[in-house]
């Protein structure tokens, strides 16, 4: 008796589906916008979110202020070789406060600046480019 239950439900539900869709309730269409509209604006602050604290775009208004080395002394403390227009000077960072160690005498040699991503694309799209940024010649073969 029961097998025959579910059977009666499963032949009624084409009728219900079809009594839904014909008279969908009011505002719907609204609701449907608005949700999918905070959706991608959440989706928009959490990327900028993300892209601000993966610290894979420098900020532009950092020319003053630069870190030149970084030396993890622990799990939570390190040594910063900061330049400070155009000084140099040691600090010592730990969760809870930041301390001036020594102002260099002799600076650090600075790492050469790395050269932005659209320059890199373009030297790589390069006809006969290698990835170290070589021109092989044309009709050249590599021999290893």
């Amino acid at each position: 008796m029961r097998h025959f239950s579910w059977v009666g439900l499963l032949g009624a539900w084409p009728a219900l589906a079809a009594s839904t869709t014909t008279n969908p309730p009011p505002n719907t269409g609204l609701l449907q916008w608005l949700v999918s509209c905070f959706l991608v604006i959440g989706l928009i602050l959490a990327l900028a979110w993300l892209l601000k604290k993966s610290r894979l775009v420098p900020a532009l208004a950092q020319n003053q202020l630069r870190v030149i080395s970084v030396l993890p002394l622990g799990n939570r403390e390190k040594l910063l070789v900061v330049k400070v227009g155009e000084q140099q000077v040691l600090l010592g960072m730990t969760p809870a406060n930041i301390n001036l160690l020594c102002q260099l005498d002799s600076p650090l040699v600075e790492p050469p600046t790395t050269v932005p991503f659209a320059a890199q694309l373009a030297k790589l799209m390069k006809p006969g480019a290698t990835a170290d940024g070589a021109l092989n010649p044309v009709g050249s073969k590599d021999e290893a």
